[in-house]
């Protein structure tokens, strides 16, 4: 009777390993770190910065995300925790305007998914930044010439850097320019940062069979 060999268990355990990272990282979680910062008014003119402030998020991935809990602030003092009574979603491939007024007929004419305070944008630099309890999650940094008078400056590509922004020439509500919700001039990126789990767990499934295949091809009677 020829036994299966203690030689081949550095093979199974190098086999095991692949397939558990493998696992692991295709059905990995989305989370706010994914996002992307798609579009940014930061000087309305149709109304006061007050009133008119907003910026956009975009939901690459394939799972929703969610914002509840998380601290947006900036450098400076800006401090907000963005609370709601259930979880606050940006679903797979939508758009979510986070903004500092929600009524329509005064913030130029757009709808707002979140209404924060004790925070603003400033005209000359300033930063948005998520966080939570392990630190900085989202940041993106814009210093001087980033911010036009009456329009917002809008993402062109999946790379988050100001080079990467342009000013949006669509007007929307009162007259001021941005596409606020919407897709306008941005680049969606194709690629997704996760696997559905259905998909994991039949990869996990075919790592298990070959390895039991492998078993008894190496035990003889």
């Amino acid at each position: 009777m020829k036994y299966f060999s203690i030689m081949h268990v550095p093979f199974l355990s190098l086999l095991c390993l692949v397939c558990a990272c493998f696992f692991t990282s295709v059905s990995k979680a989305a989370t706010v770190s994914d996002l992307l910062i798609t579009e940014i008014m930061a000087n309305p003119l149709a109304v006061s910065d007050t009133r008119g402030e907003w910026f956009e998020l975009f939901n690459p991935t394939s799972e929703s995300v969610n914002l509840s809990g998380l601290l947006l602030s900036d450098n400076g003092s800006n401090r907000h925790t963005i609370s709601s009574s259930s979880d606050l979603l940006i679903n797979s491939g939508s758009y979510f305007v986070m903004a500092r007024n929600g009524d329509g007929s005064l913030n130029g004419g757009f709808t707002a998914d979140y209404v924060y305070s004790s925070f603003s944008l400033g005209n000359s630099q300033d930063q948005i930044i998520f966080s939570d309890m392990s630190g900085e999650l989202l940041r993106f940094d814009y210093g001087a010439d980033f911010v036009p008078s009456g329009g917002s400056m809008e993402l062109i590509d999946a790379v988050l850097l100001p080079s990467n922004f342009a000013a949006t020439s669509t007007t929307f509500g009162s007259g001021d320019f941005g596409t606020p919700g919407s897709a306008g001039s941005f680049i969606q990126p194709t690629g997704v940062t996760s696997v559905p789990i259905p998909g994991a767990a039949w990869l996990m499934s075919t790592c298990l069979i070959g390895l039991v295949s492998f078993m008894r091809k190496n035990k003889a009677v």
